[in-house]
């Protein structure tokens, strides 16, 4: 590489899907960076587990409207694919079709881990993150205030974005800012589970609680709708440890 040429950097880049009627999600244009390494060693590795984070709560089946939108193998293909990995492969009902979805919804828990990763190769259309090299530019840490909103049963936290508090150069200053908003916020909120009489030890980490970030989590990971894959995460009973501020990764431009 010539001494003058541009550094390069990798991003994990999530992709953008929509979660519609019938349980079926949709590929749509964009995607939005998560993060960003050195290496492309790195950023793979980093690909790899939120896309096997994301396909733990994900039925591949049912992220498009046909089965031509998953893979590049026709079904014949998709059918040997499968025996060649030892799985037994859903028959055509009467009229021919196949409710591949619904094979998947029934059956895959009782398939090992190897199997599921199979059936996942074979699906190479339907992927949540990538990696893309770039040129290497000024990142900063922005912490951004959370918004949450009253929908007369509980708090519910924005998908995106929020309000913009500092940016740092560093990583570590800007989650030490973002502790210190934290727990002031959560100081300023109290004790919201004894002002709705709501027992933690009783919780039910599956109930939607008093703090709902689901579709925010969600949607940072890549899962297209449904639930995150680990709700304790995205649930809180209490204000005790709800995000109020978070850091996001951004890019800064004109600076060296």
């Amino acid at each position: 590489m010539p001494p003058d040429a541009p550094a390069t950097r990798f991003v994990v880049r999530r992709h953008r899907w929509f979660s519609g009627p019938g349980g079926r999600h949709w590929r749509l244009p964009g995607d939005a960076a998560v993060a960003s390494f050195a290496t492309n060693d790195e950023a793979a590795t980093d690909a790899r587990r939120r896309e096997e984070e994301a396909r733990k709560s994900v039925n591949p089946f049912a992220c498009g409207p046909a089965l031509h939108y998953l893979t590049h193998l026709d079904e014949p293909r998709l059918r040997d694919w499968l025996l060649d990995h030892g799985i037994d492969p859903p028959g055509p009902d009467k009229g021919g079709k196949t409710d591949w979805a619904g094979w998947w919804k029934k059956g895959h828990r009782k398939l090992s881990a190897e199997k599921r990763a199979a059936v996942w190769e074979a699906l190479d259309k339907v992927r949540f993150f990538t990696v893309a090299a770039g040129p290497a530019r000024v990142v900063g840490y922005a912490v951004v205030q959370v918004n949450w909103s009253y929908n007369d049963e509980y708090y519910d936290a924005d998908p995106e974005g929020g309000k913009l508090l500092k940016v740092f150069r560093s990583r570590d200053r800007a989650q030490e800012e973002c502790e210190r908003q934290n727990a002031r916020e959560r100081e300023a909120w109290g004790d919201v589970a004894e002002e709705y009489d709501i027992d933690p030890e009783d919780y039910d980490e599956s109930a939607e609680g008093m703090f709902n970030m689901r579709e925010r989590v969600a949607l940072r990971e890549g899962v297209p709708g449904g639930k995150p894959a680990k709700p304790a995460r995205a649930v809180y009973p209490t204000a005790a440890n709800v995000p109020f501020f978070e850091v996001i990764e951004v890019e800064l431009e004109g600076l060296q």
